[in-house]
């Protein structure tokens, strides 16, 4: 890949279908999407989620959870203040279903399941996520790429940022691929995946049966704690994506 890499070409950037791979899909459910649902940023008023439980705001398809008690890195079956933890699906067939709290936001917010607060040795717990994914679809990689049809396929992550309050992102993927007619042809770099959370979940069309989780460490209130995240391969369509290439 990296000898690829020498002769790929710049990214030319646009508005266009996008295919994310397991990896850079991973990290929009936990940067875009885990992050807003975190119970104090709710209760703060930084969350483009708050008051938005039960309201329709993706694609029927997208199902997005964090599960502590799954077996990956950020596994932690009970949290830092001793609540059991389990399965909470913050988004389920595109409709607002839960936020991640500790008992002090629980009570204070509502609308969703303690067991989600957890710190370093000798910290305060923090609102945290765990083991945060999209959940699997139906559809294999050749059917995503085939809907697509023209665009870019995304893989692997460069670090990026989020603003849960305004609901903005900007994500660099390691390299893509130029789809054409369905196919993944020519390699590209310097192309990154950028938006508006709200807008980009409803601009999802189909999610992948091949689920991959990826490890990783999340650092919030100076801690940093195990998790992952995960997806399958995801289309998006109108996506907006950043490149360096000229016409």
């Amino acid at each position: 890949r990296a000898v690829s890499l020498l002769d790929a070409l710049p990214a030319q950037g646009g508005i266009m279908n996008a295919v994310l791979d397991q990896e850079l899909a991973g990290v929009f459910a936990h940067e875009a999407v885990g992050h807003a649902s975190e119970g104090d940023l709710v209760q703060e008023g930084s969350s483009v989620l708050a008051g938005k439980i039960g309201e329709k705001i993706g694609d029927p398809g997208l199902t997005i959870v964090d599960d502590p008690s799954l077996p990956e890195f950020g596994f932690e079956p009970f949290d830092a203040e001793g609540s059991a933890a389990t399965a909470t699906p913050i988004i389920e067939k595109g409709v607002v279903a839960n936020f991640l709290h500790s008992r002090e936001t629980l009570a204070s917010v509502g609308q969703g399941m303690a067991g989600h607060a957890r710190a370093m040795a000798g910290e305060p717990p923090l609102v945290r996520m765990s083991n945060t994914f999209i959940e699997a679809g139906e559809s294999s990689l050749e059917e995503i790429l085939a809907e697509c049809r023209q665009g870019i396929y995304l893989a692997g992550s460069r670090g990026g940022q989020v603003d849960p309050g305004r609901g903005v992102f900007q994500f660099n993927a390691e390299y893509g691929y130029l789809i054409e007619g369905g196919e993944c042809t020519r390699m590209v770099k310097d192309v990154s995946l950028s938006g508006e959370i709200l807008k980009t979940l409803f601009s999802l069309r189909l999610c992948g049966k091949d689920k991959r989780m990826h490890q990783g460490y999340c650092g919030k209130g100076g801690q940093s704690v195990p998790v992952s995240d995960g997806a399958p391969p995801v289309l998006l369509a109108d996506a907006v994506v950043g490149g360096s290439g000229r016409d």
